[in-house]
């Protein structure tokens, strides 16, 4: 009997040993399947804030949303784009990316078919498939999607000071003639002040290019490839922009002038206008009210050109978030975009606040105040989200005040955005495919940088617009343009 229960309680015992065994193997395989997942994006998001515990912060609130383990790449804006190409080239390419200059760069990345087809998992996404379908058609490849954008689509507008319009007389509705737009901005010119700031990234000019129906590179014309730099339509918009320039009215040192400083000028009252996103409306009426200059911004989306084209900077999906096409949790990954994108809690910690009690604090009239933590790492809080996100939020129902200036700002915005709709320039950047012509990718970014410079050179006055036009022309030869256009077209 005593040998009987020794055996039970041996017996008892193994089987506690075992299962304890079987727990903790069960734990440990609990574990082993939460999905580790890379996500590269500039230190321009993810909480707006450098510090490594607030940046930690926002990575923990992401992985208790999409139960993910992440491992965040995030460098600072000015070296993002050099860093992403080191890992993507490297082979060692992030399960999940922000690409700036998306309508360019995607194409490219599906031809090398380095990440993923999404139109599955946005259709099966039950977030991602209530989004408005044409935020995808511009940069659709073979009627696949590879690509989720974070806002709406990127315009320009000029931004022009209500308070020197009203002090200048300056009088311009929202889509002005190119002669109306010339002959009132030149009110401004000799008033000690920037008539119109611009800045040194040429490809803005494109703006004044749809008033002529041009465009800057080679796209599809009436089913053809064209170099849009070659045509009669190119030339009267160049001709425009000369003029624009001596007759003062552009910045005389736009060639220099950075994004930075044009806005500077524009919010300090040194500049009565400048070209910028719409959906930075907000900026405006926070940095002219931080400056001391506050006041309404009027838009102008479009200029109508003398055979009634015109439309505002359209660039499209500028910036989007894509994966890896080598991701061994493609599921984990989407989830995690899809929670970025349209979470109303991870996306305004994500893009814009950060969050309460890390990145800020409310005082007693409910105004946000960053700590110090966040203060001393660049944190700067944007509210933009509020108008351009597609998560729908009511501005009338924050957990924080707005100031008198955004109050009044915030619906401009929406209205601003929701008004570009009607007044969209054409986007043609991703026209040509890659991997068509090997001579065409091969000179693509040469074309445009030259492009660029001889558009400058006829915009100052360097040269003639004649003797522009010839440079290219030589240069168009040199490269065996004819023959590239020819590829292309044989490719159709």
């Amino acid at each position: 009997m005593l040998n009987t229960k020794r055996l039970l309680l041996t017996l008892a015992t193994l089987l506690l040993c075992l299962t304890a065994v079987v727990a903790a193997g069960q734990k440990e395989s609990v574990v082993a399947e939460i999905p580790t997942l890379t996500l590269a994006t500039a230190d321009n998001t993810y909480g707006l804030s450098t510090d490594p515990e607030l940046q930690g912060a926002i990575t923990a609130l992401i992985e208790s949303k999409t139960g993910t383990k992440i491992n965040p790449i995030i460098p600072p804006l000015a070296s993002y784009t050099d860093k992403l190409a080191t890992l993507v080239n490297s082979g060692d390419i992030p399960d999940l990316f922000v690409v700036a200059q998306a309508m360019t760069k995607i194409p490219t990345m599906v031809a090398r078919e380095q990440i993923l087809d999404l139109t599955d998992y946005i259709k099966n996404s039950p977030a991602l498939s209530k989004l408005d379908p044409n935020l995808f058609k511009d940069l659709q490849i073979d009627g696949k999607t590879y690509f989720v954008p974070y806002n709406y689509p990127k315009s320009k507008a000029i931004f022009i000071r209500k308070d020197l319009m009203e002090q200048y007389g300056v009088k311009l509705s929202n889509t002005p003639t190119a002669e109306e737009f010339r002959t009132e901005m030149a009110k401004f010119v000799g008033k000690g002040i920037i008539p119109f700031n611009f800045p040194k990234w040429v490809d803005n000019f494109q703006f004044f290019y749809n008033s002529f129906g041009a465009w800057g590179g080679v796209y599809l014309n009436d089913g053809a490839f064209v170099d849009g730099f070659q045509t009669q339509q190119m030339k009267n918009a160049l001709a425009y922009l000369r003029q624009l320039y001596a007759d003062g009215v552009l910045n005389q040192e736009f060639i220099t002038t950075e994004n930075s400083g044009m806005r500077e000028k524009t919010y300090t009252g040194q500049a009565a206008s400048s070209i910028d996103y719409v959906t930075n409306y907000i900026n405006y009426v926070q940095n002219t009210t931080a400056a001391k200059k506050y006041t309404e911004m009027h838009l102008i989306y479009k200029i109508v050109g003398p055979e009634g084209y015109g439309g505002s900077l359209n660039e499209a999906t500028q910036t989007a978030f894509v994966v890896s096409a080598k991701t061994k949790n493609p599921d984990a990954a989407v989830k995690v975009l899809e929670t970025i994108v349209t979470d109303s809690e991870v996306y305004p910690a994500f893009f814009g606040i950060g969050l309460e009690g890390m990145h800020y604090t409310l005082d007693a009239n409910k105004a946000i105040v960053p700590s110090a933590k966040a203060a001393n790492s660049g944190y700067k809080y944007t509210l933009n989200y509020l108008s351009d996100s597609f998560i729908d939020i009511d501005i009338n129902n924050l957990a924080f005040a707005l100031t008198p200036a955004l109050q009044q700002g915030l619906p401009k915005q929406i209205e601003h955005i929701k008004a570009m709709s009607a007044n969209l320039g054409p986007n043609h950047a991703a026209d040509v495919p890659v991997g068509v012509s090997v001579a065409y990718d091969r000179v693509a970014p040469s074309i445009k940088s030259t492009r660029e410079s001889i558009a400058t050179k006829i915009i100052v006055g360097t040269v003639s617009l004649e003797q522009g036009m010839a440079e290219y022309e030589n240069f168009w030869k040199s490269i065996n343009g004819p023959k590239i256009l020819e590829e292309l077209n044989a490719a159709r």
